[in-house]
């Protein structure tokens, strides 16, 4: 092969907030996307898979329903309904030419299952879909910490145009445009206090625990809180261009991004799939071989005994 095996894990990303220049653009609520990100129904169906599997588990360990000998009905049917998202997701990387955490979860599993090794391969299953919750729970974990950024810019802004006051939408709003913040209202943009006098919380920002003055002259930051009298505000920096703005592009870089020592083990782990698969080769070969020797062994042995038991002689060529 031309390039180093890599294993491949594909972790749902979390919602590519960059496509756009004005973050506030990304603060209209997403019903799917919601939906998404919470995965109540999804978590559930892991849930109830995972619990499913325990319990099948449970009765191949203590035997509660076996009517063959050989193999077990539950551990069978168990591993492939447990299994098929791992399954699924296998195929699709066998057709993409992928090696993959789940191609070899997948060899293991079909492994276990010839050798008659079904309880091994229903704790392998278990464990495989418990990682793939955490990892979910993780995942969002970081989707909320962005959408809870999000939340802290307006989704309408009112700007003074032809003298007039009006409301537009947040990705309306342009540089050098005068931006008027009520009391209690979220600052929308990067820029300076054209008048009025305030107290501002900008702890998301600064990280300062007490509101701080603001006045003409002073500069303010979007994604702060507005607390006691109205500003008016020259924008100056907008969306992506803003501090907070900034934040939140760290944060989904952090979430998009890996860590160099994860990107190394995923390329050993490449390599140890084709060095575990070619160790199973190779002991598969040599017991054939070792059985084989036996079992010819074992033969004459017992022609031997059988000569022996009835007084033959055993004639040796050249003697």
């Amino acid at each position: 092969m031309s390039s180093s095996p890599i294993i491949e894990k594909s972790p749902a990303s979390p919602p590519d907030l960059s496509q756009t220049r004005n973050s506030t653009e990304l603060n209209e609520p997403d019903p799917g996307a919601e939906h998404e990100q919470h995965g109540h129904g999804v978590e559930w169906a892991e849930l109830v898979r995972i619990a499913f599997v325990a319990i099948a588990a449970a009765a191949v360990w203590f035997r509660l329903w076996e009517p063959f000998p050989h193999i077990s009905v539950i551990g069978i049917v168990a591993t492939l309904i447990g299994g098929y998202p791992i399954f699924k997701e296998a195929f699709e990387n066998i057709v993409e030419r992928k090696m993959t955490m789940e191609l070899s979860m997948t060899i293991a599993l079909l492994s276990a299952l010839v050798i008659g090794e079904f309880f091994t391969a229903l704790v392998i299953t278990g464990f495989v879909l418990a990682a793939e919750v955490l990892e979910g729970l993780t995942v969002g974990r970081g989707r909320r910490a962005i959408q809870s950024l999000l939340d802290f810019l307006p989704r309408t802004v009112a700007v003074r145009r032809d003298g007039q006051v009006i409301e537009v939408p947040s990705d309306q709003v342009q540089v050098d445009e005068t931006v008027i913040v009520k009391p209690g209202g979220h600052i929308p943009v990067d820029g300076i206090v054209l008048s009025g006098r305030s107290f501002v919380e900008q702890a998301a920002i600064t990280g300062e625990a007490m509101p701080v003055e603001k006045a003409q002259g002073d500069a303010v930051y979007a994604g702060t809180i507005n607390q006691s009298g109205a500003l008016e505000i020259g924008a100056q920096k907008l969306g992506r261009d803003t501090t907070f703005g900034r934040i939140i592009e760290a944060v989904e870089r952090a979430e998009k991004s890996r860590a160099p020592i994860q990107k190394t083990a995923d390329r050993l782990a490449g390599y140890l799939v084709y060095f575990a698969l070619g160790a199973a080769v190779l002991t598969f070969t040599c017991w054939r071989k070792a059985e084989l020797s036996l079992r010819l062994q074992s033969r004459n042995v017992s022609v031997i005994e059988g000569i022996s038991s009835q007084g033959g002689t055993l004639r040796v060529p050249g003697k």
